[in-house]
């Protein structure tokens, strides 16, 4: 089980529990089981709120691992996480984590293996134990293209093309997994923490009605609310996007630094191509482009063209430092706030505009060698 998560580097476990929301408290059972090649001495307890936020500063409880079993009850009235987090011999903590879920009146026997557990005992945890066994047999592929694609500056188009396919059939597979046991609570309730498919689809039109007003009733509650106001968001983002698509004319800024504002429209709009590039020095892939619009700069400056950074979420002392390191030799506007991002409906960076002489965007989102292809296409070179 649960094996897409085996790239954590040590043995760790940990338990996210999902209580039920009842008149008077249950207890909460674990009896655990430590594989043979488990080194695991002891566990720290962290319990959340009945938001089912949880903090992770400090434990409520600790419990002792003793002939490879350990067990551990508590007493709560609301729906909550927990988790249970490995301490090494010496004392040493891991901070890897696996989640799994609960029941509060019941027993739940859990047997600890190396970066993965068992979990055995009612249906629920049948259920539960059933969908991960499905999604773990149905995620090798995904996982495999995954980490071909993890760490790379430039991304191969067609294992991307791959990945997005076997992601699709991954879903296609679960939801229909999900359609078959639509009643099982913990096969839902699974369903909902990996993210198949939204919350608004799988608790209003796939999941039985007893699951959206079950046990995990509230947490169902959160789920959807916190997707309602992400689909507010994207909504707006879109609608930005389409006020600022190409063909549309700039819409200006502004950034203070050291006591001088600075507009976009010193440099847009003023006669010159510009291309335009929203970054952060903690943004690996921005500085990957870096190259790009140096190489743009040097070759086509002057008169007719020109190149203009805005750093958006960075510190201006981080954007300086790494301007050095970068060489980057183009003009900036530093400490940007990050409405002027939002103005163009940018949600991940880097994210590079060409506008024209006076100010219409031509092209979004240029990366790589679209860069110095769309900027001689425009000067006529």
């Amino acid at each position: 089980m649960n094996k897409h998560l085996k790239h954590i580097m040590c043995g760790a476990f940990a338990v996210g529990l999902l209580a039920s929301c009842t008149q008077k408290s249950k207890t909460f059972v674990v009896e655990g089981f430590v594989d043979e090649a488990i080194t695991d001495s002891a566990y720290q307890v962290y319990i959340g709120d009945e938001n089912f936020n949880i903090s992770m500063r400090e434990p409520v409880d600790v419990i002792v691992v003793k002939d490879k079993k350990f067990h551990y009850e508590c007493n709560v009235d609301y729906p909550t996480f927990i988790f249970f987090r490995a301490i090494f011999p010496g004392d040493i903590l891991c901070n890897a984590y696996v989640d799994a879920v609960l029941v509060p009146g019941e027993t739940a026997k859990i047997t600890v293996h190396n970066g993965y557990y068992d979990i055995k005992g009612t249906k629920f945890y049948e259920d539960w134990n059933g969908f991960d066994k499905f999604y773990d047999q149905n995620f090798v592929r995904v996982n495999e293209l995954r980490d071909q694609l993890r760490g790379k500056e430039t991304i191969d188009q067609e294992v991307y093309k791959e990945y997005m396919a076997a992601c699709d059939s991954l879903q296609e597979k679960l939801i229909g997994y999900v359609k078959q046991h639509k009643a099982d609570e913990g096969a839902v309730i699974y369903a909902s923490t990996r993210g198949i498919v939204s919350d608004s689809v799988l608790f209003d039109s796939i999941a039985a009605p007893k699951i959206k007003n079950g046990m995990f009733s509230k947490y169902v509650e959160r789920q959807l609310k916190s997707q309602a106001e992400y689909a507010k968001y994207r909504a707006e983002v879109a609608e930005k996007q389409k006020a600022t698509a190409i063909g549309a004319m700039y819409k200006d800024f502004a950034a203070e630094y050291n006591g001088k504002i600075t507009k976009l429209s010193d440099f847009v709009g003023k006669g010159k191509y510009v291309l335009v590039d929203f970054w952060a020095s903690w943004c690996g892939p921005c500085r990957a482009e870096t190259p790009n619009l140096i190489s743009a700069y040097d070759k086509f400056k002057g008169d007719k063209f020109n190149v203009l950074g805005v750093t958006v979420s960075d510190r201006p002392e981080d954007s300086e430092r790494a301007m050095e390191e970068l060489g980057i030799n183009y003009p900036q506007m530093l400490n940007a706030p990050d409405s002027c991002a939002n103005l163009y409906g940018i949600n991940g960076i880097p994210h590079i505009i060409l506008f024209g002489p006076d100010g219409t965007i031509l092209e979004r989102d240029l990366r790589g060698d679209e860069i110095e292809i769309a900027v001689k296409k425009y000067l006529g070179l």
